[in-house]
């Protein structure tokens, strides 16, 4: 029988990456980590690939609209 729905867990951020991607924001002018995401993912070709990654989760699990 099949399973239904998600069969993989959710993407846990680990203990020692917890807070990295706000504290990059910060240290380059950003406002917040939302601000910086939507910036870095407007232009990818700009910025190293780990912050491209630490900004597409921070859209995708943090940042929503109200």
């Amino acid at each position: 029988m099949a399973t239904r729905g998600r069969t993989k867990k959710f993407p846990q951020i680990k203990e020692k990456n917890e807070g990295k991607f706000t504290d990059w924001a910060k240290r380059n002018g950003f406002k917040d980590a939302c601000s910086a995401a939507n910036a870095v993912m407007k232009n990818t070709k700009k910025y190293s690939s780990s912050v491209v990654k630490m900004a597409n989760y921070a859209k995708n699990f943090g940042c929503s609209t109200k």
